[in-house]
């Protein structure tokens, strides 16, 4: 796991002093990502210069490290993540002749983009990946991301034609040789209010973009950019598998994928929650590893969300060796300028707070921990709306969903149990339930956000067509969504702390078992992710497993009136929310006095704006133009 960085010129300008001193600017601004080592490359002739900070996890020597030249000669390369099956890889492309140096990933990843070319190399990865390659031969740079979006990428496209640069992190981009990237996209800016983060492959500022999951980018020597996709999630996959031999399949992926995703040159250990993902990871880990397999878990004694006693309870069933932090909400509002220094792009969930915490735990011990993400997304573990339509009605009239569970009656999700959404399409549904912002409150604090950008088509709906069509969607718009939201929170929180997090649920193998199994399957008898729940039985008594969603809760409504209220306040009076001219001082002000005085909860909403602020305040004191 590491950070890379790096700029591409159309004429031979990077090898100027200003260009080496830029890019070392980039490589500081993403330390954090990679302590142990640190590497430049300028391309001979003048075009490329390249960035790059190690967090080692495999072959800890000097021949590990990057940029790394392939043994031709022909091509470099910066790479941040993890090629599981880099040893069948290997093994492959020493049959065609290729000797290898090292024992790491990166090696192999080099030998496969000149043996197969890009796309044919990144149809055979199965990894959590971020890299820059560059062919010498064809002066060609390639930036590819992971299939499912586990590790970011970011790049900037000279509005001058003179080149372009990339980053691990958003707010590298501000760091290049050409100066400001360019002005604040308003609409998109809409999007991060409502959305509370901005997903791909949307970025705040114009001649800037964020490389979506399983795409990859080409660059030339003249200037020419090409985006090519080369893995999506299928959206109405053939589901040829039920009963035992769904659970079976998924089974025998996980173990794959986990034993795959063990495999480090340092310590390796587990985060470890209350309820079915991360326990059923571990209990795969535990039994695969032995005995002394240290999980990690934060507790919040008195909050009604706490996890940390089913989580003791999974470590003393599983025998892990368990680690428990209980913390305060003195000691969550303790870390709030780790959570501003963590956001290299505007981001406002504020479960990054424990993620924080539990990296920063782990971190006193491991350097690579595993996670339960994406077990949610691909095995249905959210609620969600089901269709009242099948005596032939379509979308035209107004969609009203309920709150209940799946199996509850004919209806869906509601974001509280005595909510009814009332929505035209189940775009409209899903935009309504993943906001934070009101349009309402959005259009009286900042009137001049008017929508979101034309070409967000995240939730896009082409006409209902059976339940299963409308599952498949649901499952399609969470993996794009909620999950790319969740990831970056990890990848932000973990990295700060210099912590690799593998997610196991989210091999391509797991993946791929996932979606041949019927998605009403996995929510038998009102209950959601049917297939983990089984296999959690397979490691654990029936009777202790959670039936309880739960996550890590704050007080953050309380918090902006009492602790927070001196910092909200001065928000709201001074500083880019009321100089930029997006924002209206009255309508902000208002705002602040309904939730002040309890008429509201805003708390969402006014962290949204906080957060902006503060990002503003860390990353672009010196230039926030719209």
């Amino acid at each position: 796991m590491c950070g890379i960085c790096g700029v591409y010129t159309v004429d031979n300008t990077a090898s100027r002093p200003e260009f080496d001193a830029a890019v070392k600017t980039m490589m500081a601004r993403m330390e954090r990502r990679g302590p142990d080592s640190h590497g430049q490359w300028t391309d001979p002739d003048g075009h490329l210069h390249f960035g790059f900070r190690r967090l080692a996890i495999l072959d800890l020597t000097p021949a590990g490290d990057q940029p790394m030249h392939s043994f031709t000669g022909r091509s470099v390369i910066i790479f941040n993540g993890e090629i599981y099956n880099f040893q069948e890889l290997k093994t492959s492309l020493e049959a065609y002749g290729w000797n290898f140096r090292s024992r790491s990933d990166t090696e192999v990843l080099l030998a496969a983009l000149e043996q197969w070319g890009p796309q044919g190399a990144l149809e055979k990865l199965n990894g959590m990946f971020a890299f820059a390659w560059y062919d010498r031969k064809e002066r060609q740079l390639v930036l590819a991301r992971d299939h499912a979006g586990i590790k970011p990428l970011y790049f900037f496209v000279d509005p001058a034609g003179r080149g372009a640069a990339f980053a691990s992190q958003y707010n590298q981009l501000f760091l290049t040789p050409w100066g400001d990237p360019g002005a604040i996209k308003t609409d998109v800016l809409h999007l991060y209010l409502r959305l509370h983060h901005i997903p791909p492959p949307h970025t705040l500022h114009e001649n800037t973009f964020q490389l979506e999951p399983g795409h990859f980018v080409t660059i030339q020597a003249d200037g020419r950019i090409e985006k090519r996709c080369w893995w999506r999630l299928p959206r109405d996959p053939e589901s040829d598998l039920t009963g035992d031999a769904a659970v079976d399949a998924i089974a025998g992926a996980l173990e794959n994928a986990i034993r795959r995703q063990r495999i480090a040159d340092v310590p390796l250990g587990m985060f470890l929650s209350g309820g079915v993902d991360s326990p059923l990871v571990s209990a795969v880990a535990r039994r695969q590893s032995g005995p002394g397999l240290k999980a990690y878990t934060i507790g919040n004694p008195g909050w009604g969300q706490d996890e940390a006693s089913d989580a003791s309870q999974y470590a003393q069933q599983l025998d892990l060796d368990f680690h428990l932090q209980n913390i305060t909400g003195d000691d969550a509002l303790a870390i709030l300028p780790d959570v501003w220094a963590a956001q290299y792009e505007p981001f406002a969930d504020f479960s990054i707070l424990p993620t924080l915490l539990v990296s920063r735990f782990a971190r006193e011990s491991l350097t690579v921990a595993l996670s339960g993400d994406g077990g949610d997304e691909l095995f249905f573990g959210y609620e969600r709306p089901r269709s009242l339509l099948k005596d032939g009605r379509d979308f035209r009239l107004p969609w009203v969903v309920r709150c209940g569970l799946y199996g509850m009656g004919r209806l869906g999700l509601g974001r509280k149990r005595s909510e009814v959404i009332a929505a035209r399409t189940p775009a409209d549904y899903y935009f309504g339930v993943n906001s934070r912002f009101s349009s309402s409150d959005l259009k009286r604090v900042a009137p001049t956000l008017t929508s979101s950008p034309l070409d967000f088509d995240l939730y896009a709906f082409d006409g209902y067509r059976g339940e299963r069509h409308l599952a498949n969607y649901s499952r399609h718009v969470e993996f794009y969504g909620q999950l790319q939201r969740g990831l970056k929170k990890v990848d932000m929180a973990s990295m700060y702390h210099s912590l690799e997090v593998r997610v196991p649920l989210l091999d391509r193998e797991v993946i791929e078992a996932s979606l041949r199994i019927d998605p009403f399957i996995h929510m038998q008898g009102g209950k959601r992710k049917q297939i983990l729940f089984r296999l959690l039985e397979r490691h654990v008594p029936a009777g202790s497993i959670s039936q309880t969603k739960r996550g890590f809760a704050v007080p953050l409504g309380e918090w902006l009136r009492g602790s927070l209220r001196p910092m909200a306040e001065e928000m709201l009076s001074t500083g880019y929310l009321c100089s930029s001219g997006i924002f209206d001082r009255a309508g902000l002000q208002a705002y602040w006095q309904e939730h002040l005085t309890g008429r509201a909860d805003h708390k969402w909403g006014l962290w949204s704006l906080l957060t902006l602020q503060q990002w503003h305040l860390e990353n672009r004191s010196n230039s926030m133009e719209v």
